[in-house]
């Protein structure tokens, strides 16, 4: 799979768990903010996602986004 394949699919992801964070009802702020899934629904490479609050996954997809598109317009990371 190539990074740009990678970061589409952690897009998805996130943007998945930012949907479950939401849709938990509003009284129970904790619940919506940071914790370990129950369900073993998510994509074990990107659980880490649920542990992000509702703030820093919106600014996570911001970044991935912009780094996706980074890549498409052909700008390629630096090796490590």
């Amino acid at each position: 799979m190539d990074e740009t394949d990678r970061l589409r699919r952690e897009i998805r992801a996130a943007r998945e768990e930012l949907v479950r964070k939401r849709a938990r009802p509003d009284g129970d702020s904790h619940e919506r903010e940071s914790r370990m899934p129950v369900l073993p629904d998510r994509d074990e490479e990107f659980l880490r996602l649920a542990l992000m609050s509702v703030d820093d996954l919106e600014t996570h997809v911001e970044r991935l986004e912009r780094d996706l598109a980074d890549l498409e317009d052909g700008f390629e990371p630096p090796e490590e």
